[in-house]
């Protein structure tokens, strides 16, 4: 039944399905982020650079970012094809929030693994 809904056949139930899937990934992610820094309590620049530096963490704050950009891609696209009538203009629109999420994953990851 599941491998059926995400085929071909129902090309949107695969978008919605990646949308609830980052959604529960970044919901897990905020109370663990809440936790770790309960525990560690970064308080001046050299603090915050160790309160990143353990691959783990790089990993699963990597992992948000991409899963944070994933679902606002879905999202955007769905707000696009429902409300931009004009095929040339949401292309334009689609195409440049791409290139905008794109540079904010890469300026993340770049964040992250630069400390």
């Amino acid at each position: 039944m599941l491998i059926e809904l995400v085929t071909r056949r129902y090309p949107g139930m695969r978008f919605w399905l990646f949308q609830r899937i980052t959604a529960v990934y970044m919901a897990a992610y905020t109370p663990l982020l809440g936790l770790y820094f309960c525990l560690v309590k970064p308080s001046g620049y050299e603090a915050w650079v160790a309160f990143n530096s353990p691959w783990w963490w790089r990993i699963f704050s990597d992992a948000f970012f991409f899963s944070l950009c994933l679902h606002a891609w879905i999202g955007v696209r769905d707000v696009f094809r429902d409300y931009v009538p004009n095929q040339t203009i949401r292309d334009y629109l689609q195409a440049f929030v791409e290139v905008l999420l794109l540079a904010c994953l890469t300026w993340s990851v770049y964040i992250f693994w630069s400390l």
